[in-house]
């Protein structure tokens, strides 16, 4: 009951001071001056209408905000690229067709198993320059509209993302736009472009039996157990294979007689040994290098080998080799049939020249090679509808790295023996 009365005390106390200071305002208000209270007013007035002023900006800034996005969201959808619009469950509920280009050859084993639908007997193409062409209508987006910043990725660790995209019949182009994409240019469009050769010419080579019937001293892994393990980033099994085929041909060569044939098995042979040294090349630079001097021992005129060996001197920083080998590409290539080689040699040879000061040299290798990676759009940004795309293909791409291998070397096989 005190507690109450106090209570009610300092409740009482606390109108009598509301009140007295309200008499007190409404006096002191009461006597001043006319003039005073004229001016106080319109100040008044005045804050009232700036603070009104502010908040029609401000809703008519979001409305505009609003608009713009909408209208932005429509543009993309209007000029997506359709080259990675491949039919991904759970990517819409509606009837989804699928972009097939004309020019994209599906990787196929030539005498697939009875139970495989697919009757094409035709082997992978490896050959880079076939599959740079593009029409009016597949033009790629512009930077302008892409505003994600993502961390970079390792390009070893992009190589499942490599051999899901191959096994999706994607277009090299496009394949190698989105490496670079994800890898963000932590390596030059070179590594990435022969990566992408090399894992298919390395398909290739298990798709039509390289590997069987080879005599070897070390117990050989299974081709579909190496492109497994290069889909996780290791590409040591098929480095193993690679050797024995090579070590197997060579043996093979020097019981040949000189003529056409023998140089045609000089000539694989050398391109076992580029794929070789494109694959060491991410554990060991050294090995790299001595694959690629054995493909130049075994083709001197192998533009591709002489290429990836001067990325190889120039990664150590001996530039007076890598130009030799840049030179050698020059001197070597045909223009139409080697411009990505060209490409890149006049890119390595244009940063020489620039670092000499010759700048117009410079310029023109630049212009050149520049064309080149404009052509194939290697260096454009996905949409955002891409990223979405390529986001739902990594997300399955783990768990279904085995079904995506054995669909790809056309096994029927259940059992995961061998992944590991």
């Amino acid at each position: 009951m005190d507690n109450i009365a106090d209570f009610s005390k300092a409740a009482a106390y606390l109108n009598d001071k509301i009140k007295n200071l309200y008499q007190g305002i409404n006096g002191y208000i009461a006597e001043l001056p006319h003039d005073k209270m004229v001016v106080l007013s319109l100040f008044l007035l005045l804050i009232i209408l700036v603070m009104a002023l502010i908040l029609v900006w401000y809703a008519k800034t979001i409305i505009n905000t609003v608009l713009e996005t909408r209208r932005k969201e429509r543009e993309i959808m209007q000029n997506t690229d359709p080259r990675l619009d491949r039919q991904i469950l759970g990517l819409n509920d509606e009837e989804y067709i699928p972009f097939v280009p004309d020019d994209i050859e599906k990787i196929q084993k030539p005498e697939a198993p009875q139970n495989i639908k697919d009757n094409s007997s035709r082997p992978i193409d490896f050959d880079w320059e076939k599959k740079t062409r593009f029409t009016g209508g597949e033009k790629i987006r512009s930077a302008e509209a892409f505003q994600y910043r993502l961390k970079p990725q390792k390009l070893e660790g992009l190589l499942g993302l490599i051999v899901d995209l191959l096994k999706r019949g994607v277009d090299e182009p496009k394949i190698a736009q989105t490496i670079m994409f994800k890898n963000q240019h932590l390596n030059s469009e070179d590594d990435i472009i022969q990566t992408i050769t090399a894992i298919k010419f390395f398909i290739y080579l298990c798709l039509n039996g390289r590997f069987k019937n080879i005599n070897s001293d070390k117990m050989l892994p299974q081709p579909s157990t190496a492109i497994f393990h290069i889909a996780r980033g290791d590409c040591s099994l098929a480095l193993v294979l690679l050797e024995a085929l090579i070590d197997h041909n060579i043996a093979k060569i020097k019981r040949l007689s000189e003529g056409k044939e023998k140089e045609r098995r000089y000539s694989e042979t050398s391109n076992c040994a580029t794929i070789f040294g494109t694959f060491a090349s991410f554990a060991d630079v050294n090995l790299a290098v001595g694959a690629f001097e054995l493909a130049i021992e075994l083709n001197p005129r192998n533009v591709t080998a002489w290429g990836r060996i001067g990325d190889m001197y120039n990664r150590i920083d001996d530039f007076k080799q890598a130009f030799w080998a840049y030179s050698n590409v020059l001197n070597l290539a045909d223009e139409t049939l080697y411009t990505q080689q060209i490409a890149n040699a006049g890119k390595m040879l244009a940063a020489y020249y620039r670092e000499r000061g010759e700048r117009e040299k410079a310029a023109r290798f630049n212009e050149k090679s520049r064309e080149f990676y404009d052509k194939i759009g290697i260096n454009q940004y996905l949409t955002e509808r891409e990223v979405k795309i390529v986001r739902i293909i990594e997300s399955k791409e783990y768990e279904d790295m085995e079904n995506i291998i054995d669909e790809l070397m056309g096994q029927t096989q259940t059992s995961t023996t061998g992944y590991v």
